[in-house]
């Protein structure tokens, strides 16, 4: 049977569409942002994993590297609750704990726990590889459009997800600044 050009035309014409809507479908895919999970808040700090939630001690505090200062921030109330805040300032970032949760989970009062990350540096990146400097444009591509949020002349997109909190700043549409926190509303 000889396949004549009029019947690959033909042929063409009835699938073209379909192949046009599958390619669509599968660029959108593509395309679109992985959704916010709990990997989306750690940072690699000098080869070390930090992450919301995660347990502090002396051995995780040394993991960060040379501390600046460390600071009591105060007692913050959550609900019926008022946790200890501890702010633990090293170069280009700062790392928040607190005895969040203590009796919910039977630890210790004095247990604390990785409440906030600050990043001020671009030398480290989120688990998406956004950073400090990074455009408008290229958070978006990695973690979809987020919410807004404008206060105190400061623009933020932030993105929540299992009681977690990322959030960059914008200034003139680049990243001035990653905060990630835990939100004690529970």
């Amino acid at each position: 049977m000889i396949f004549s050009f009029k019947k690959a035309a033909f042929l063409f014409v009835l699938l073209f569409p379909a192949t046009q809507v599958n390619m669509a479908v599968a660029a959108a895919t593509l395309a679109a942002p992985a959704k916010i999970t709990a990997s989306d808040f750690s940072v690699k700090i000098n080869n070390h994993l930090f992450s919301l939630g995660q347990k502090w001690s002396d051995q995780v505090k040394k993991q960060a590297g040379e501390q600046i200062s460390e600071n009591f921030v105060g007692d913050v109330p959550a609900g019926d609750m008022s946790y200890k805040y501890y702010q633990h300032q090293f170069d280009g970032f700062e790392i928040y704990t607190a005895n969040l949760f203590w009796q919910q989970e039977k630890r210790d009062i004095d247990s604390y726990l990785i409440a906030q990350i600050s990043i001020n540096t671009p030398a480290i990146e989120t688990a998406r590889g956004i950073k400090i400097g990074d455009t408008q444009n290229a958070l978006v591509s990695k973690y979809g459009q987020g919410t807004t949020a404008d206060s105190d002349n400061q623009h933020w997109l932030y993105y929540d997800a299992d009681n977690k909190r990322i959030s960059f700043q914008l200034e003139h549409e680049k990243i001035s600044h990653v905060m990630m926190t835990l939100n004690t509303d529970n």
